[in-house]
Formats: C-alpha cells, sequence, structure tokens
C-alpha cells in the first residue's frame, strides 16, 4: 500500500461498510504510516480491488475504531488485523485470502505471537476459516463495532 492508495481505500470502505464502520482518512493513514510494512492493497488495470490494514499491537483490547494511532505500542506482541475489505466487483477472486496470507506471514516474520481482530457484519464465519475463533472481549470494547461485533484470535 501506498499513501496515494487512499482515495482507492475510502471509495471500497464506502461499498463495504455501514455508515456507523467507515473509518476517516486520518485514522487509516495513521495505521500505515506506522506499519506499512503490514498494509496492502489489492489492484488490477489500476483498479483497487480491496485492502488491508494491519499493524503491531499489544494487549486483549483492540484500538479505538476511527481513531488515528499517535505510536505503536513498544512490547507488541499481536498483529491486530485492523480492517480487510474487497469491492463487491472483487469477491470470489481469492484475493482475501492472499491479503490475509500475507499478514499472518508478515506478522510471524516481526516475532508477533498471535493475531486479534474484530469481525463485523458476520465475518466471523470468514475469519474461522483462517483459524481465528471467538475471543472475549469487554463489551465496553466492541461496542463502537456494532452489535454483531465478534472479537477474534489466533496464534501465530
Amino acid at each position: 500500500m501506498r499513501a496515494t492508495d487512499l482515495d482507492g481505500v475510502l471509495a471500497v470502505q464506502r461499498r463495504c461498510y455501514r455508515p456507523e464502520l467507515i473509518e476517516s482518512r486520518a485514522a487509516l493513514a495513521s495505521r500505515h504510516r506506522l506499519a506499512p510494512d503490514t498494509c496492502w492493497v489489492a489492484a488490477r488495470d489500476g483498479a483497487l480491488l480491496g485492502y488491508l490494514f494491519a499493524h503491531p499491537w499489544q494487549g486483549e483490547a483492540p484500538p479505538a475504531l476511527d481513531a488515528p494511532l499517535a505510536a505503536l505500542p513498544a512490547m507488541a506482541d499481536t498483529l491486530f488485523i485492523h480492517d480487510l475489505a474487497l469491492h463487491p466487483d472483487a469477491r470470489g477472486l481469492g484475493l482475501g485470502p492472499r491479503l490475509v496470507d500475507a499478514a499472518l506471514a508478515a506478522g510471524r516474520a516481526r516475532g508477533l505471537v498471535r493475531s486479534r481482530l474484530v469481525a463485523v457484519q458476520g465475518a466471523d464465519a470468514f475469519w474461522s476459516r483462517f483459524g481465528y475463533r471467538a475471543a472475549r472481549l469487554a463489551p465496553a470494547k466492541l461496542a463502537r463495532y456494532g452489535d454483531d461485533a465478534v472479537g477474534m484470535a489466533r496464534a501465530l
């Protein structure tokens, strides 16, 4: 991912999520700025078809949704997959698994021991295919993610 990809990222995000889950350019740009080696896009013929934002993190609680990150934790042990979205026209092309595999490999290469995420809009079934299982989080930590949000984790 490059900083110039953010317009395409925001367009895909608007196609994929309910309005209350849409994040600002500043929030997504902060994640890319802090961990550019764990953020990817999928494109074909110059069109951005999907993206994945991930970054090192510490602890069980997810970072706040739509809040720019000032810094990453100094003692990170977790790869937090912040967001994966595919344009509806790109679904079924195998891009999601390729993006997830790249993220998990990057987390292992960084020496991280686990991965966490918050699945929204029923995506927990997708994530379970990659070994993620429900991981209890305090309701207050999930509230901003919506009533259907599921905290998930797996070992790397």
